[in-house]
């Protein structure tokens, strides 16, 4: 962390079951004793639009959200219309549901693990992905996986259940009431034009989704490729199978799954699909999508789903 001067801590109270103010306060002790060399600040999110209006203006070198994936992927809206080299980095201490991104960076959901990690960490670029004016940093889907996304979000304020186990919950229930095809049609960098009805769409940037769903095992979020993973129509029952096969990153072999990897995607859909992107709620029929290679700092462990720390071993 020798590159870090100023830190904002920006803690999302309502996070962890609206717990997140007293997770905090009972590890702020143990983040004092490991970052008391470093100048630092602490604040609680008030909104989307603060924690995007935060993320744009901040003058620390170093923001850790002590949140979910929600509050990371609005601080990303706001980090991104900052110029490369006036963006700082980014890491979180995840205190929410699904916490793919910390997955991705390899922090450990125990809070003071998580600060002892960070205060270890490595300062790092990753890849950013970019759908038509909206950033993301693990996922953005398509199709009933989007449906189940959304779904998950809303369910989590009307039952106990978190992260994997919820979403295959929502999971279940979705394929079994509104699993049905989309006709897309599609380009792949500078390819031809591809069409096909799926169920499933896919495009990742780091390998989980829906609270450790690895959807696409492979995923590097530093190599400047996003991943795709497409599902094509069938049963109920088969779809079922293939979700159980998702969640330990099984499925690629199965013929109703197709993988490619991209650098630009465009998407046109036959009409209106439920989309998520971070498990944030999108609309439209056309998608503009690319990645953007190394657009952002991050504070990762060697255990992080990282070309970068592979090459290190």
């Amino acid at each position: 962390m020798d590159s870090i001067k100023k830190i904002l801590v920006l803690v999302n109270p309502s996070s962890s079951e609206n717990a997140g103010r007293r997770v905090w306060e009972q590890v702020q002790p143990r983040f004092e004793a490991l970052f008391s060399e470093y100048d630092y600040e602490i604040l609680e999110t008030t909104s989307s639009e603060h924690n995007i209006e935060l993320g744009e203006t901040t003058d620390a070198d170093l923001i850790i959200s002590v949140s979910g994936d929600g509050t990371v992927h609005d601080i990303v809206q706001g980090i991104m219309k900052r110029p490369r080299e006036e963006r700082p980095a980014l890491t979180m201490l995840p205190i929410g549901s699904g916490n793919d991104f910390a997955r991705t960076l390899g922090i450990p959901f125990e809070p003071e693990r998580a600060l002892e990690a960070i205060s270890k960490g490595r300062r790092v670029p990753i890849d950013v992905g970019r759908c038509n004016e909206y950033y993301f940093l693990e996922t953005l889907s398509f199709g009933i996986d989007a449906a189940i996304a959304i779904g998950t979000y809303e369910k989590r304020k009307t039952t106990k259940s978190r992260g994997f186990v919820l979403y295959l919950k929502v999971a279940i229930a979705a394929i079994i009431k509104e699993l049905r095809k989309h006709r897309f049609i599609f380009t792949v960098d500078s390819g031809p034009e591809m069409e096909g009805d799926f169920i499933i769409f896919a495009v990742q940037n780091g390998p989980t989704y829906g609270g450790g769903f690895q959807i696409a095992p492979a995923a590097l979020a530093d190599d400047g490729l996003l991943n795709l993973c497409m599902a094509t129509n069938t049963s109920k029952v088969y779809a079922l199978y293939a979700m159980s096969k998702m969640a330990k990153g099984r499925h690629e072999a199965l013929p109703i799954i197709r993988t490619l990897t991209a650098r630009k995607l465009t998407i046109d859909i036959d009409e209106v699909v439920p989309v998520q992107f971070d498990g944030e709620a999108l609309s439209g029929t056309h998608f503009e999508i690319e990645v953007l290679p190394k657009a952002l700092d991050v504070m990762a462990t060697e255990d992080a789903s990282l070309a970068c720390m592979s090459q290190q071993e």
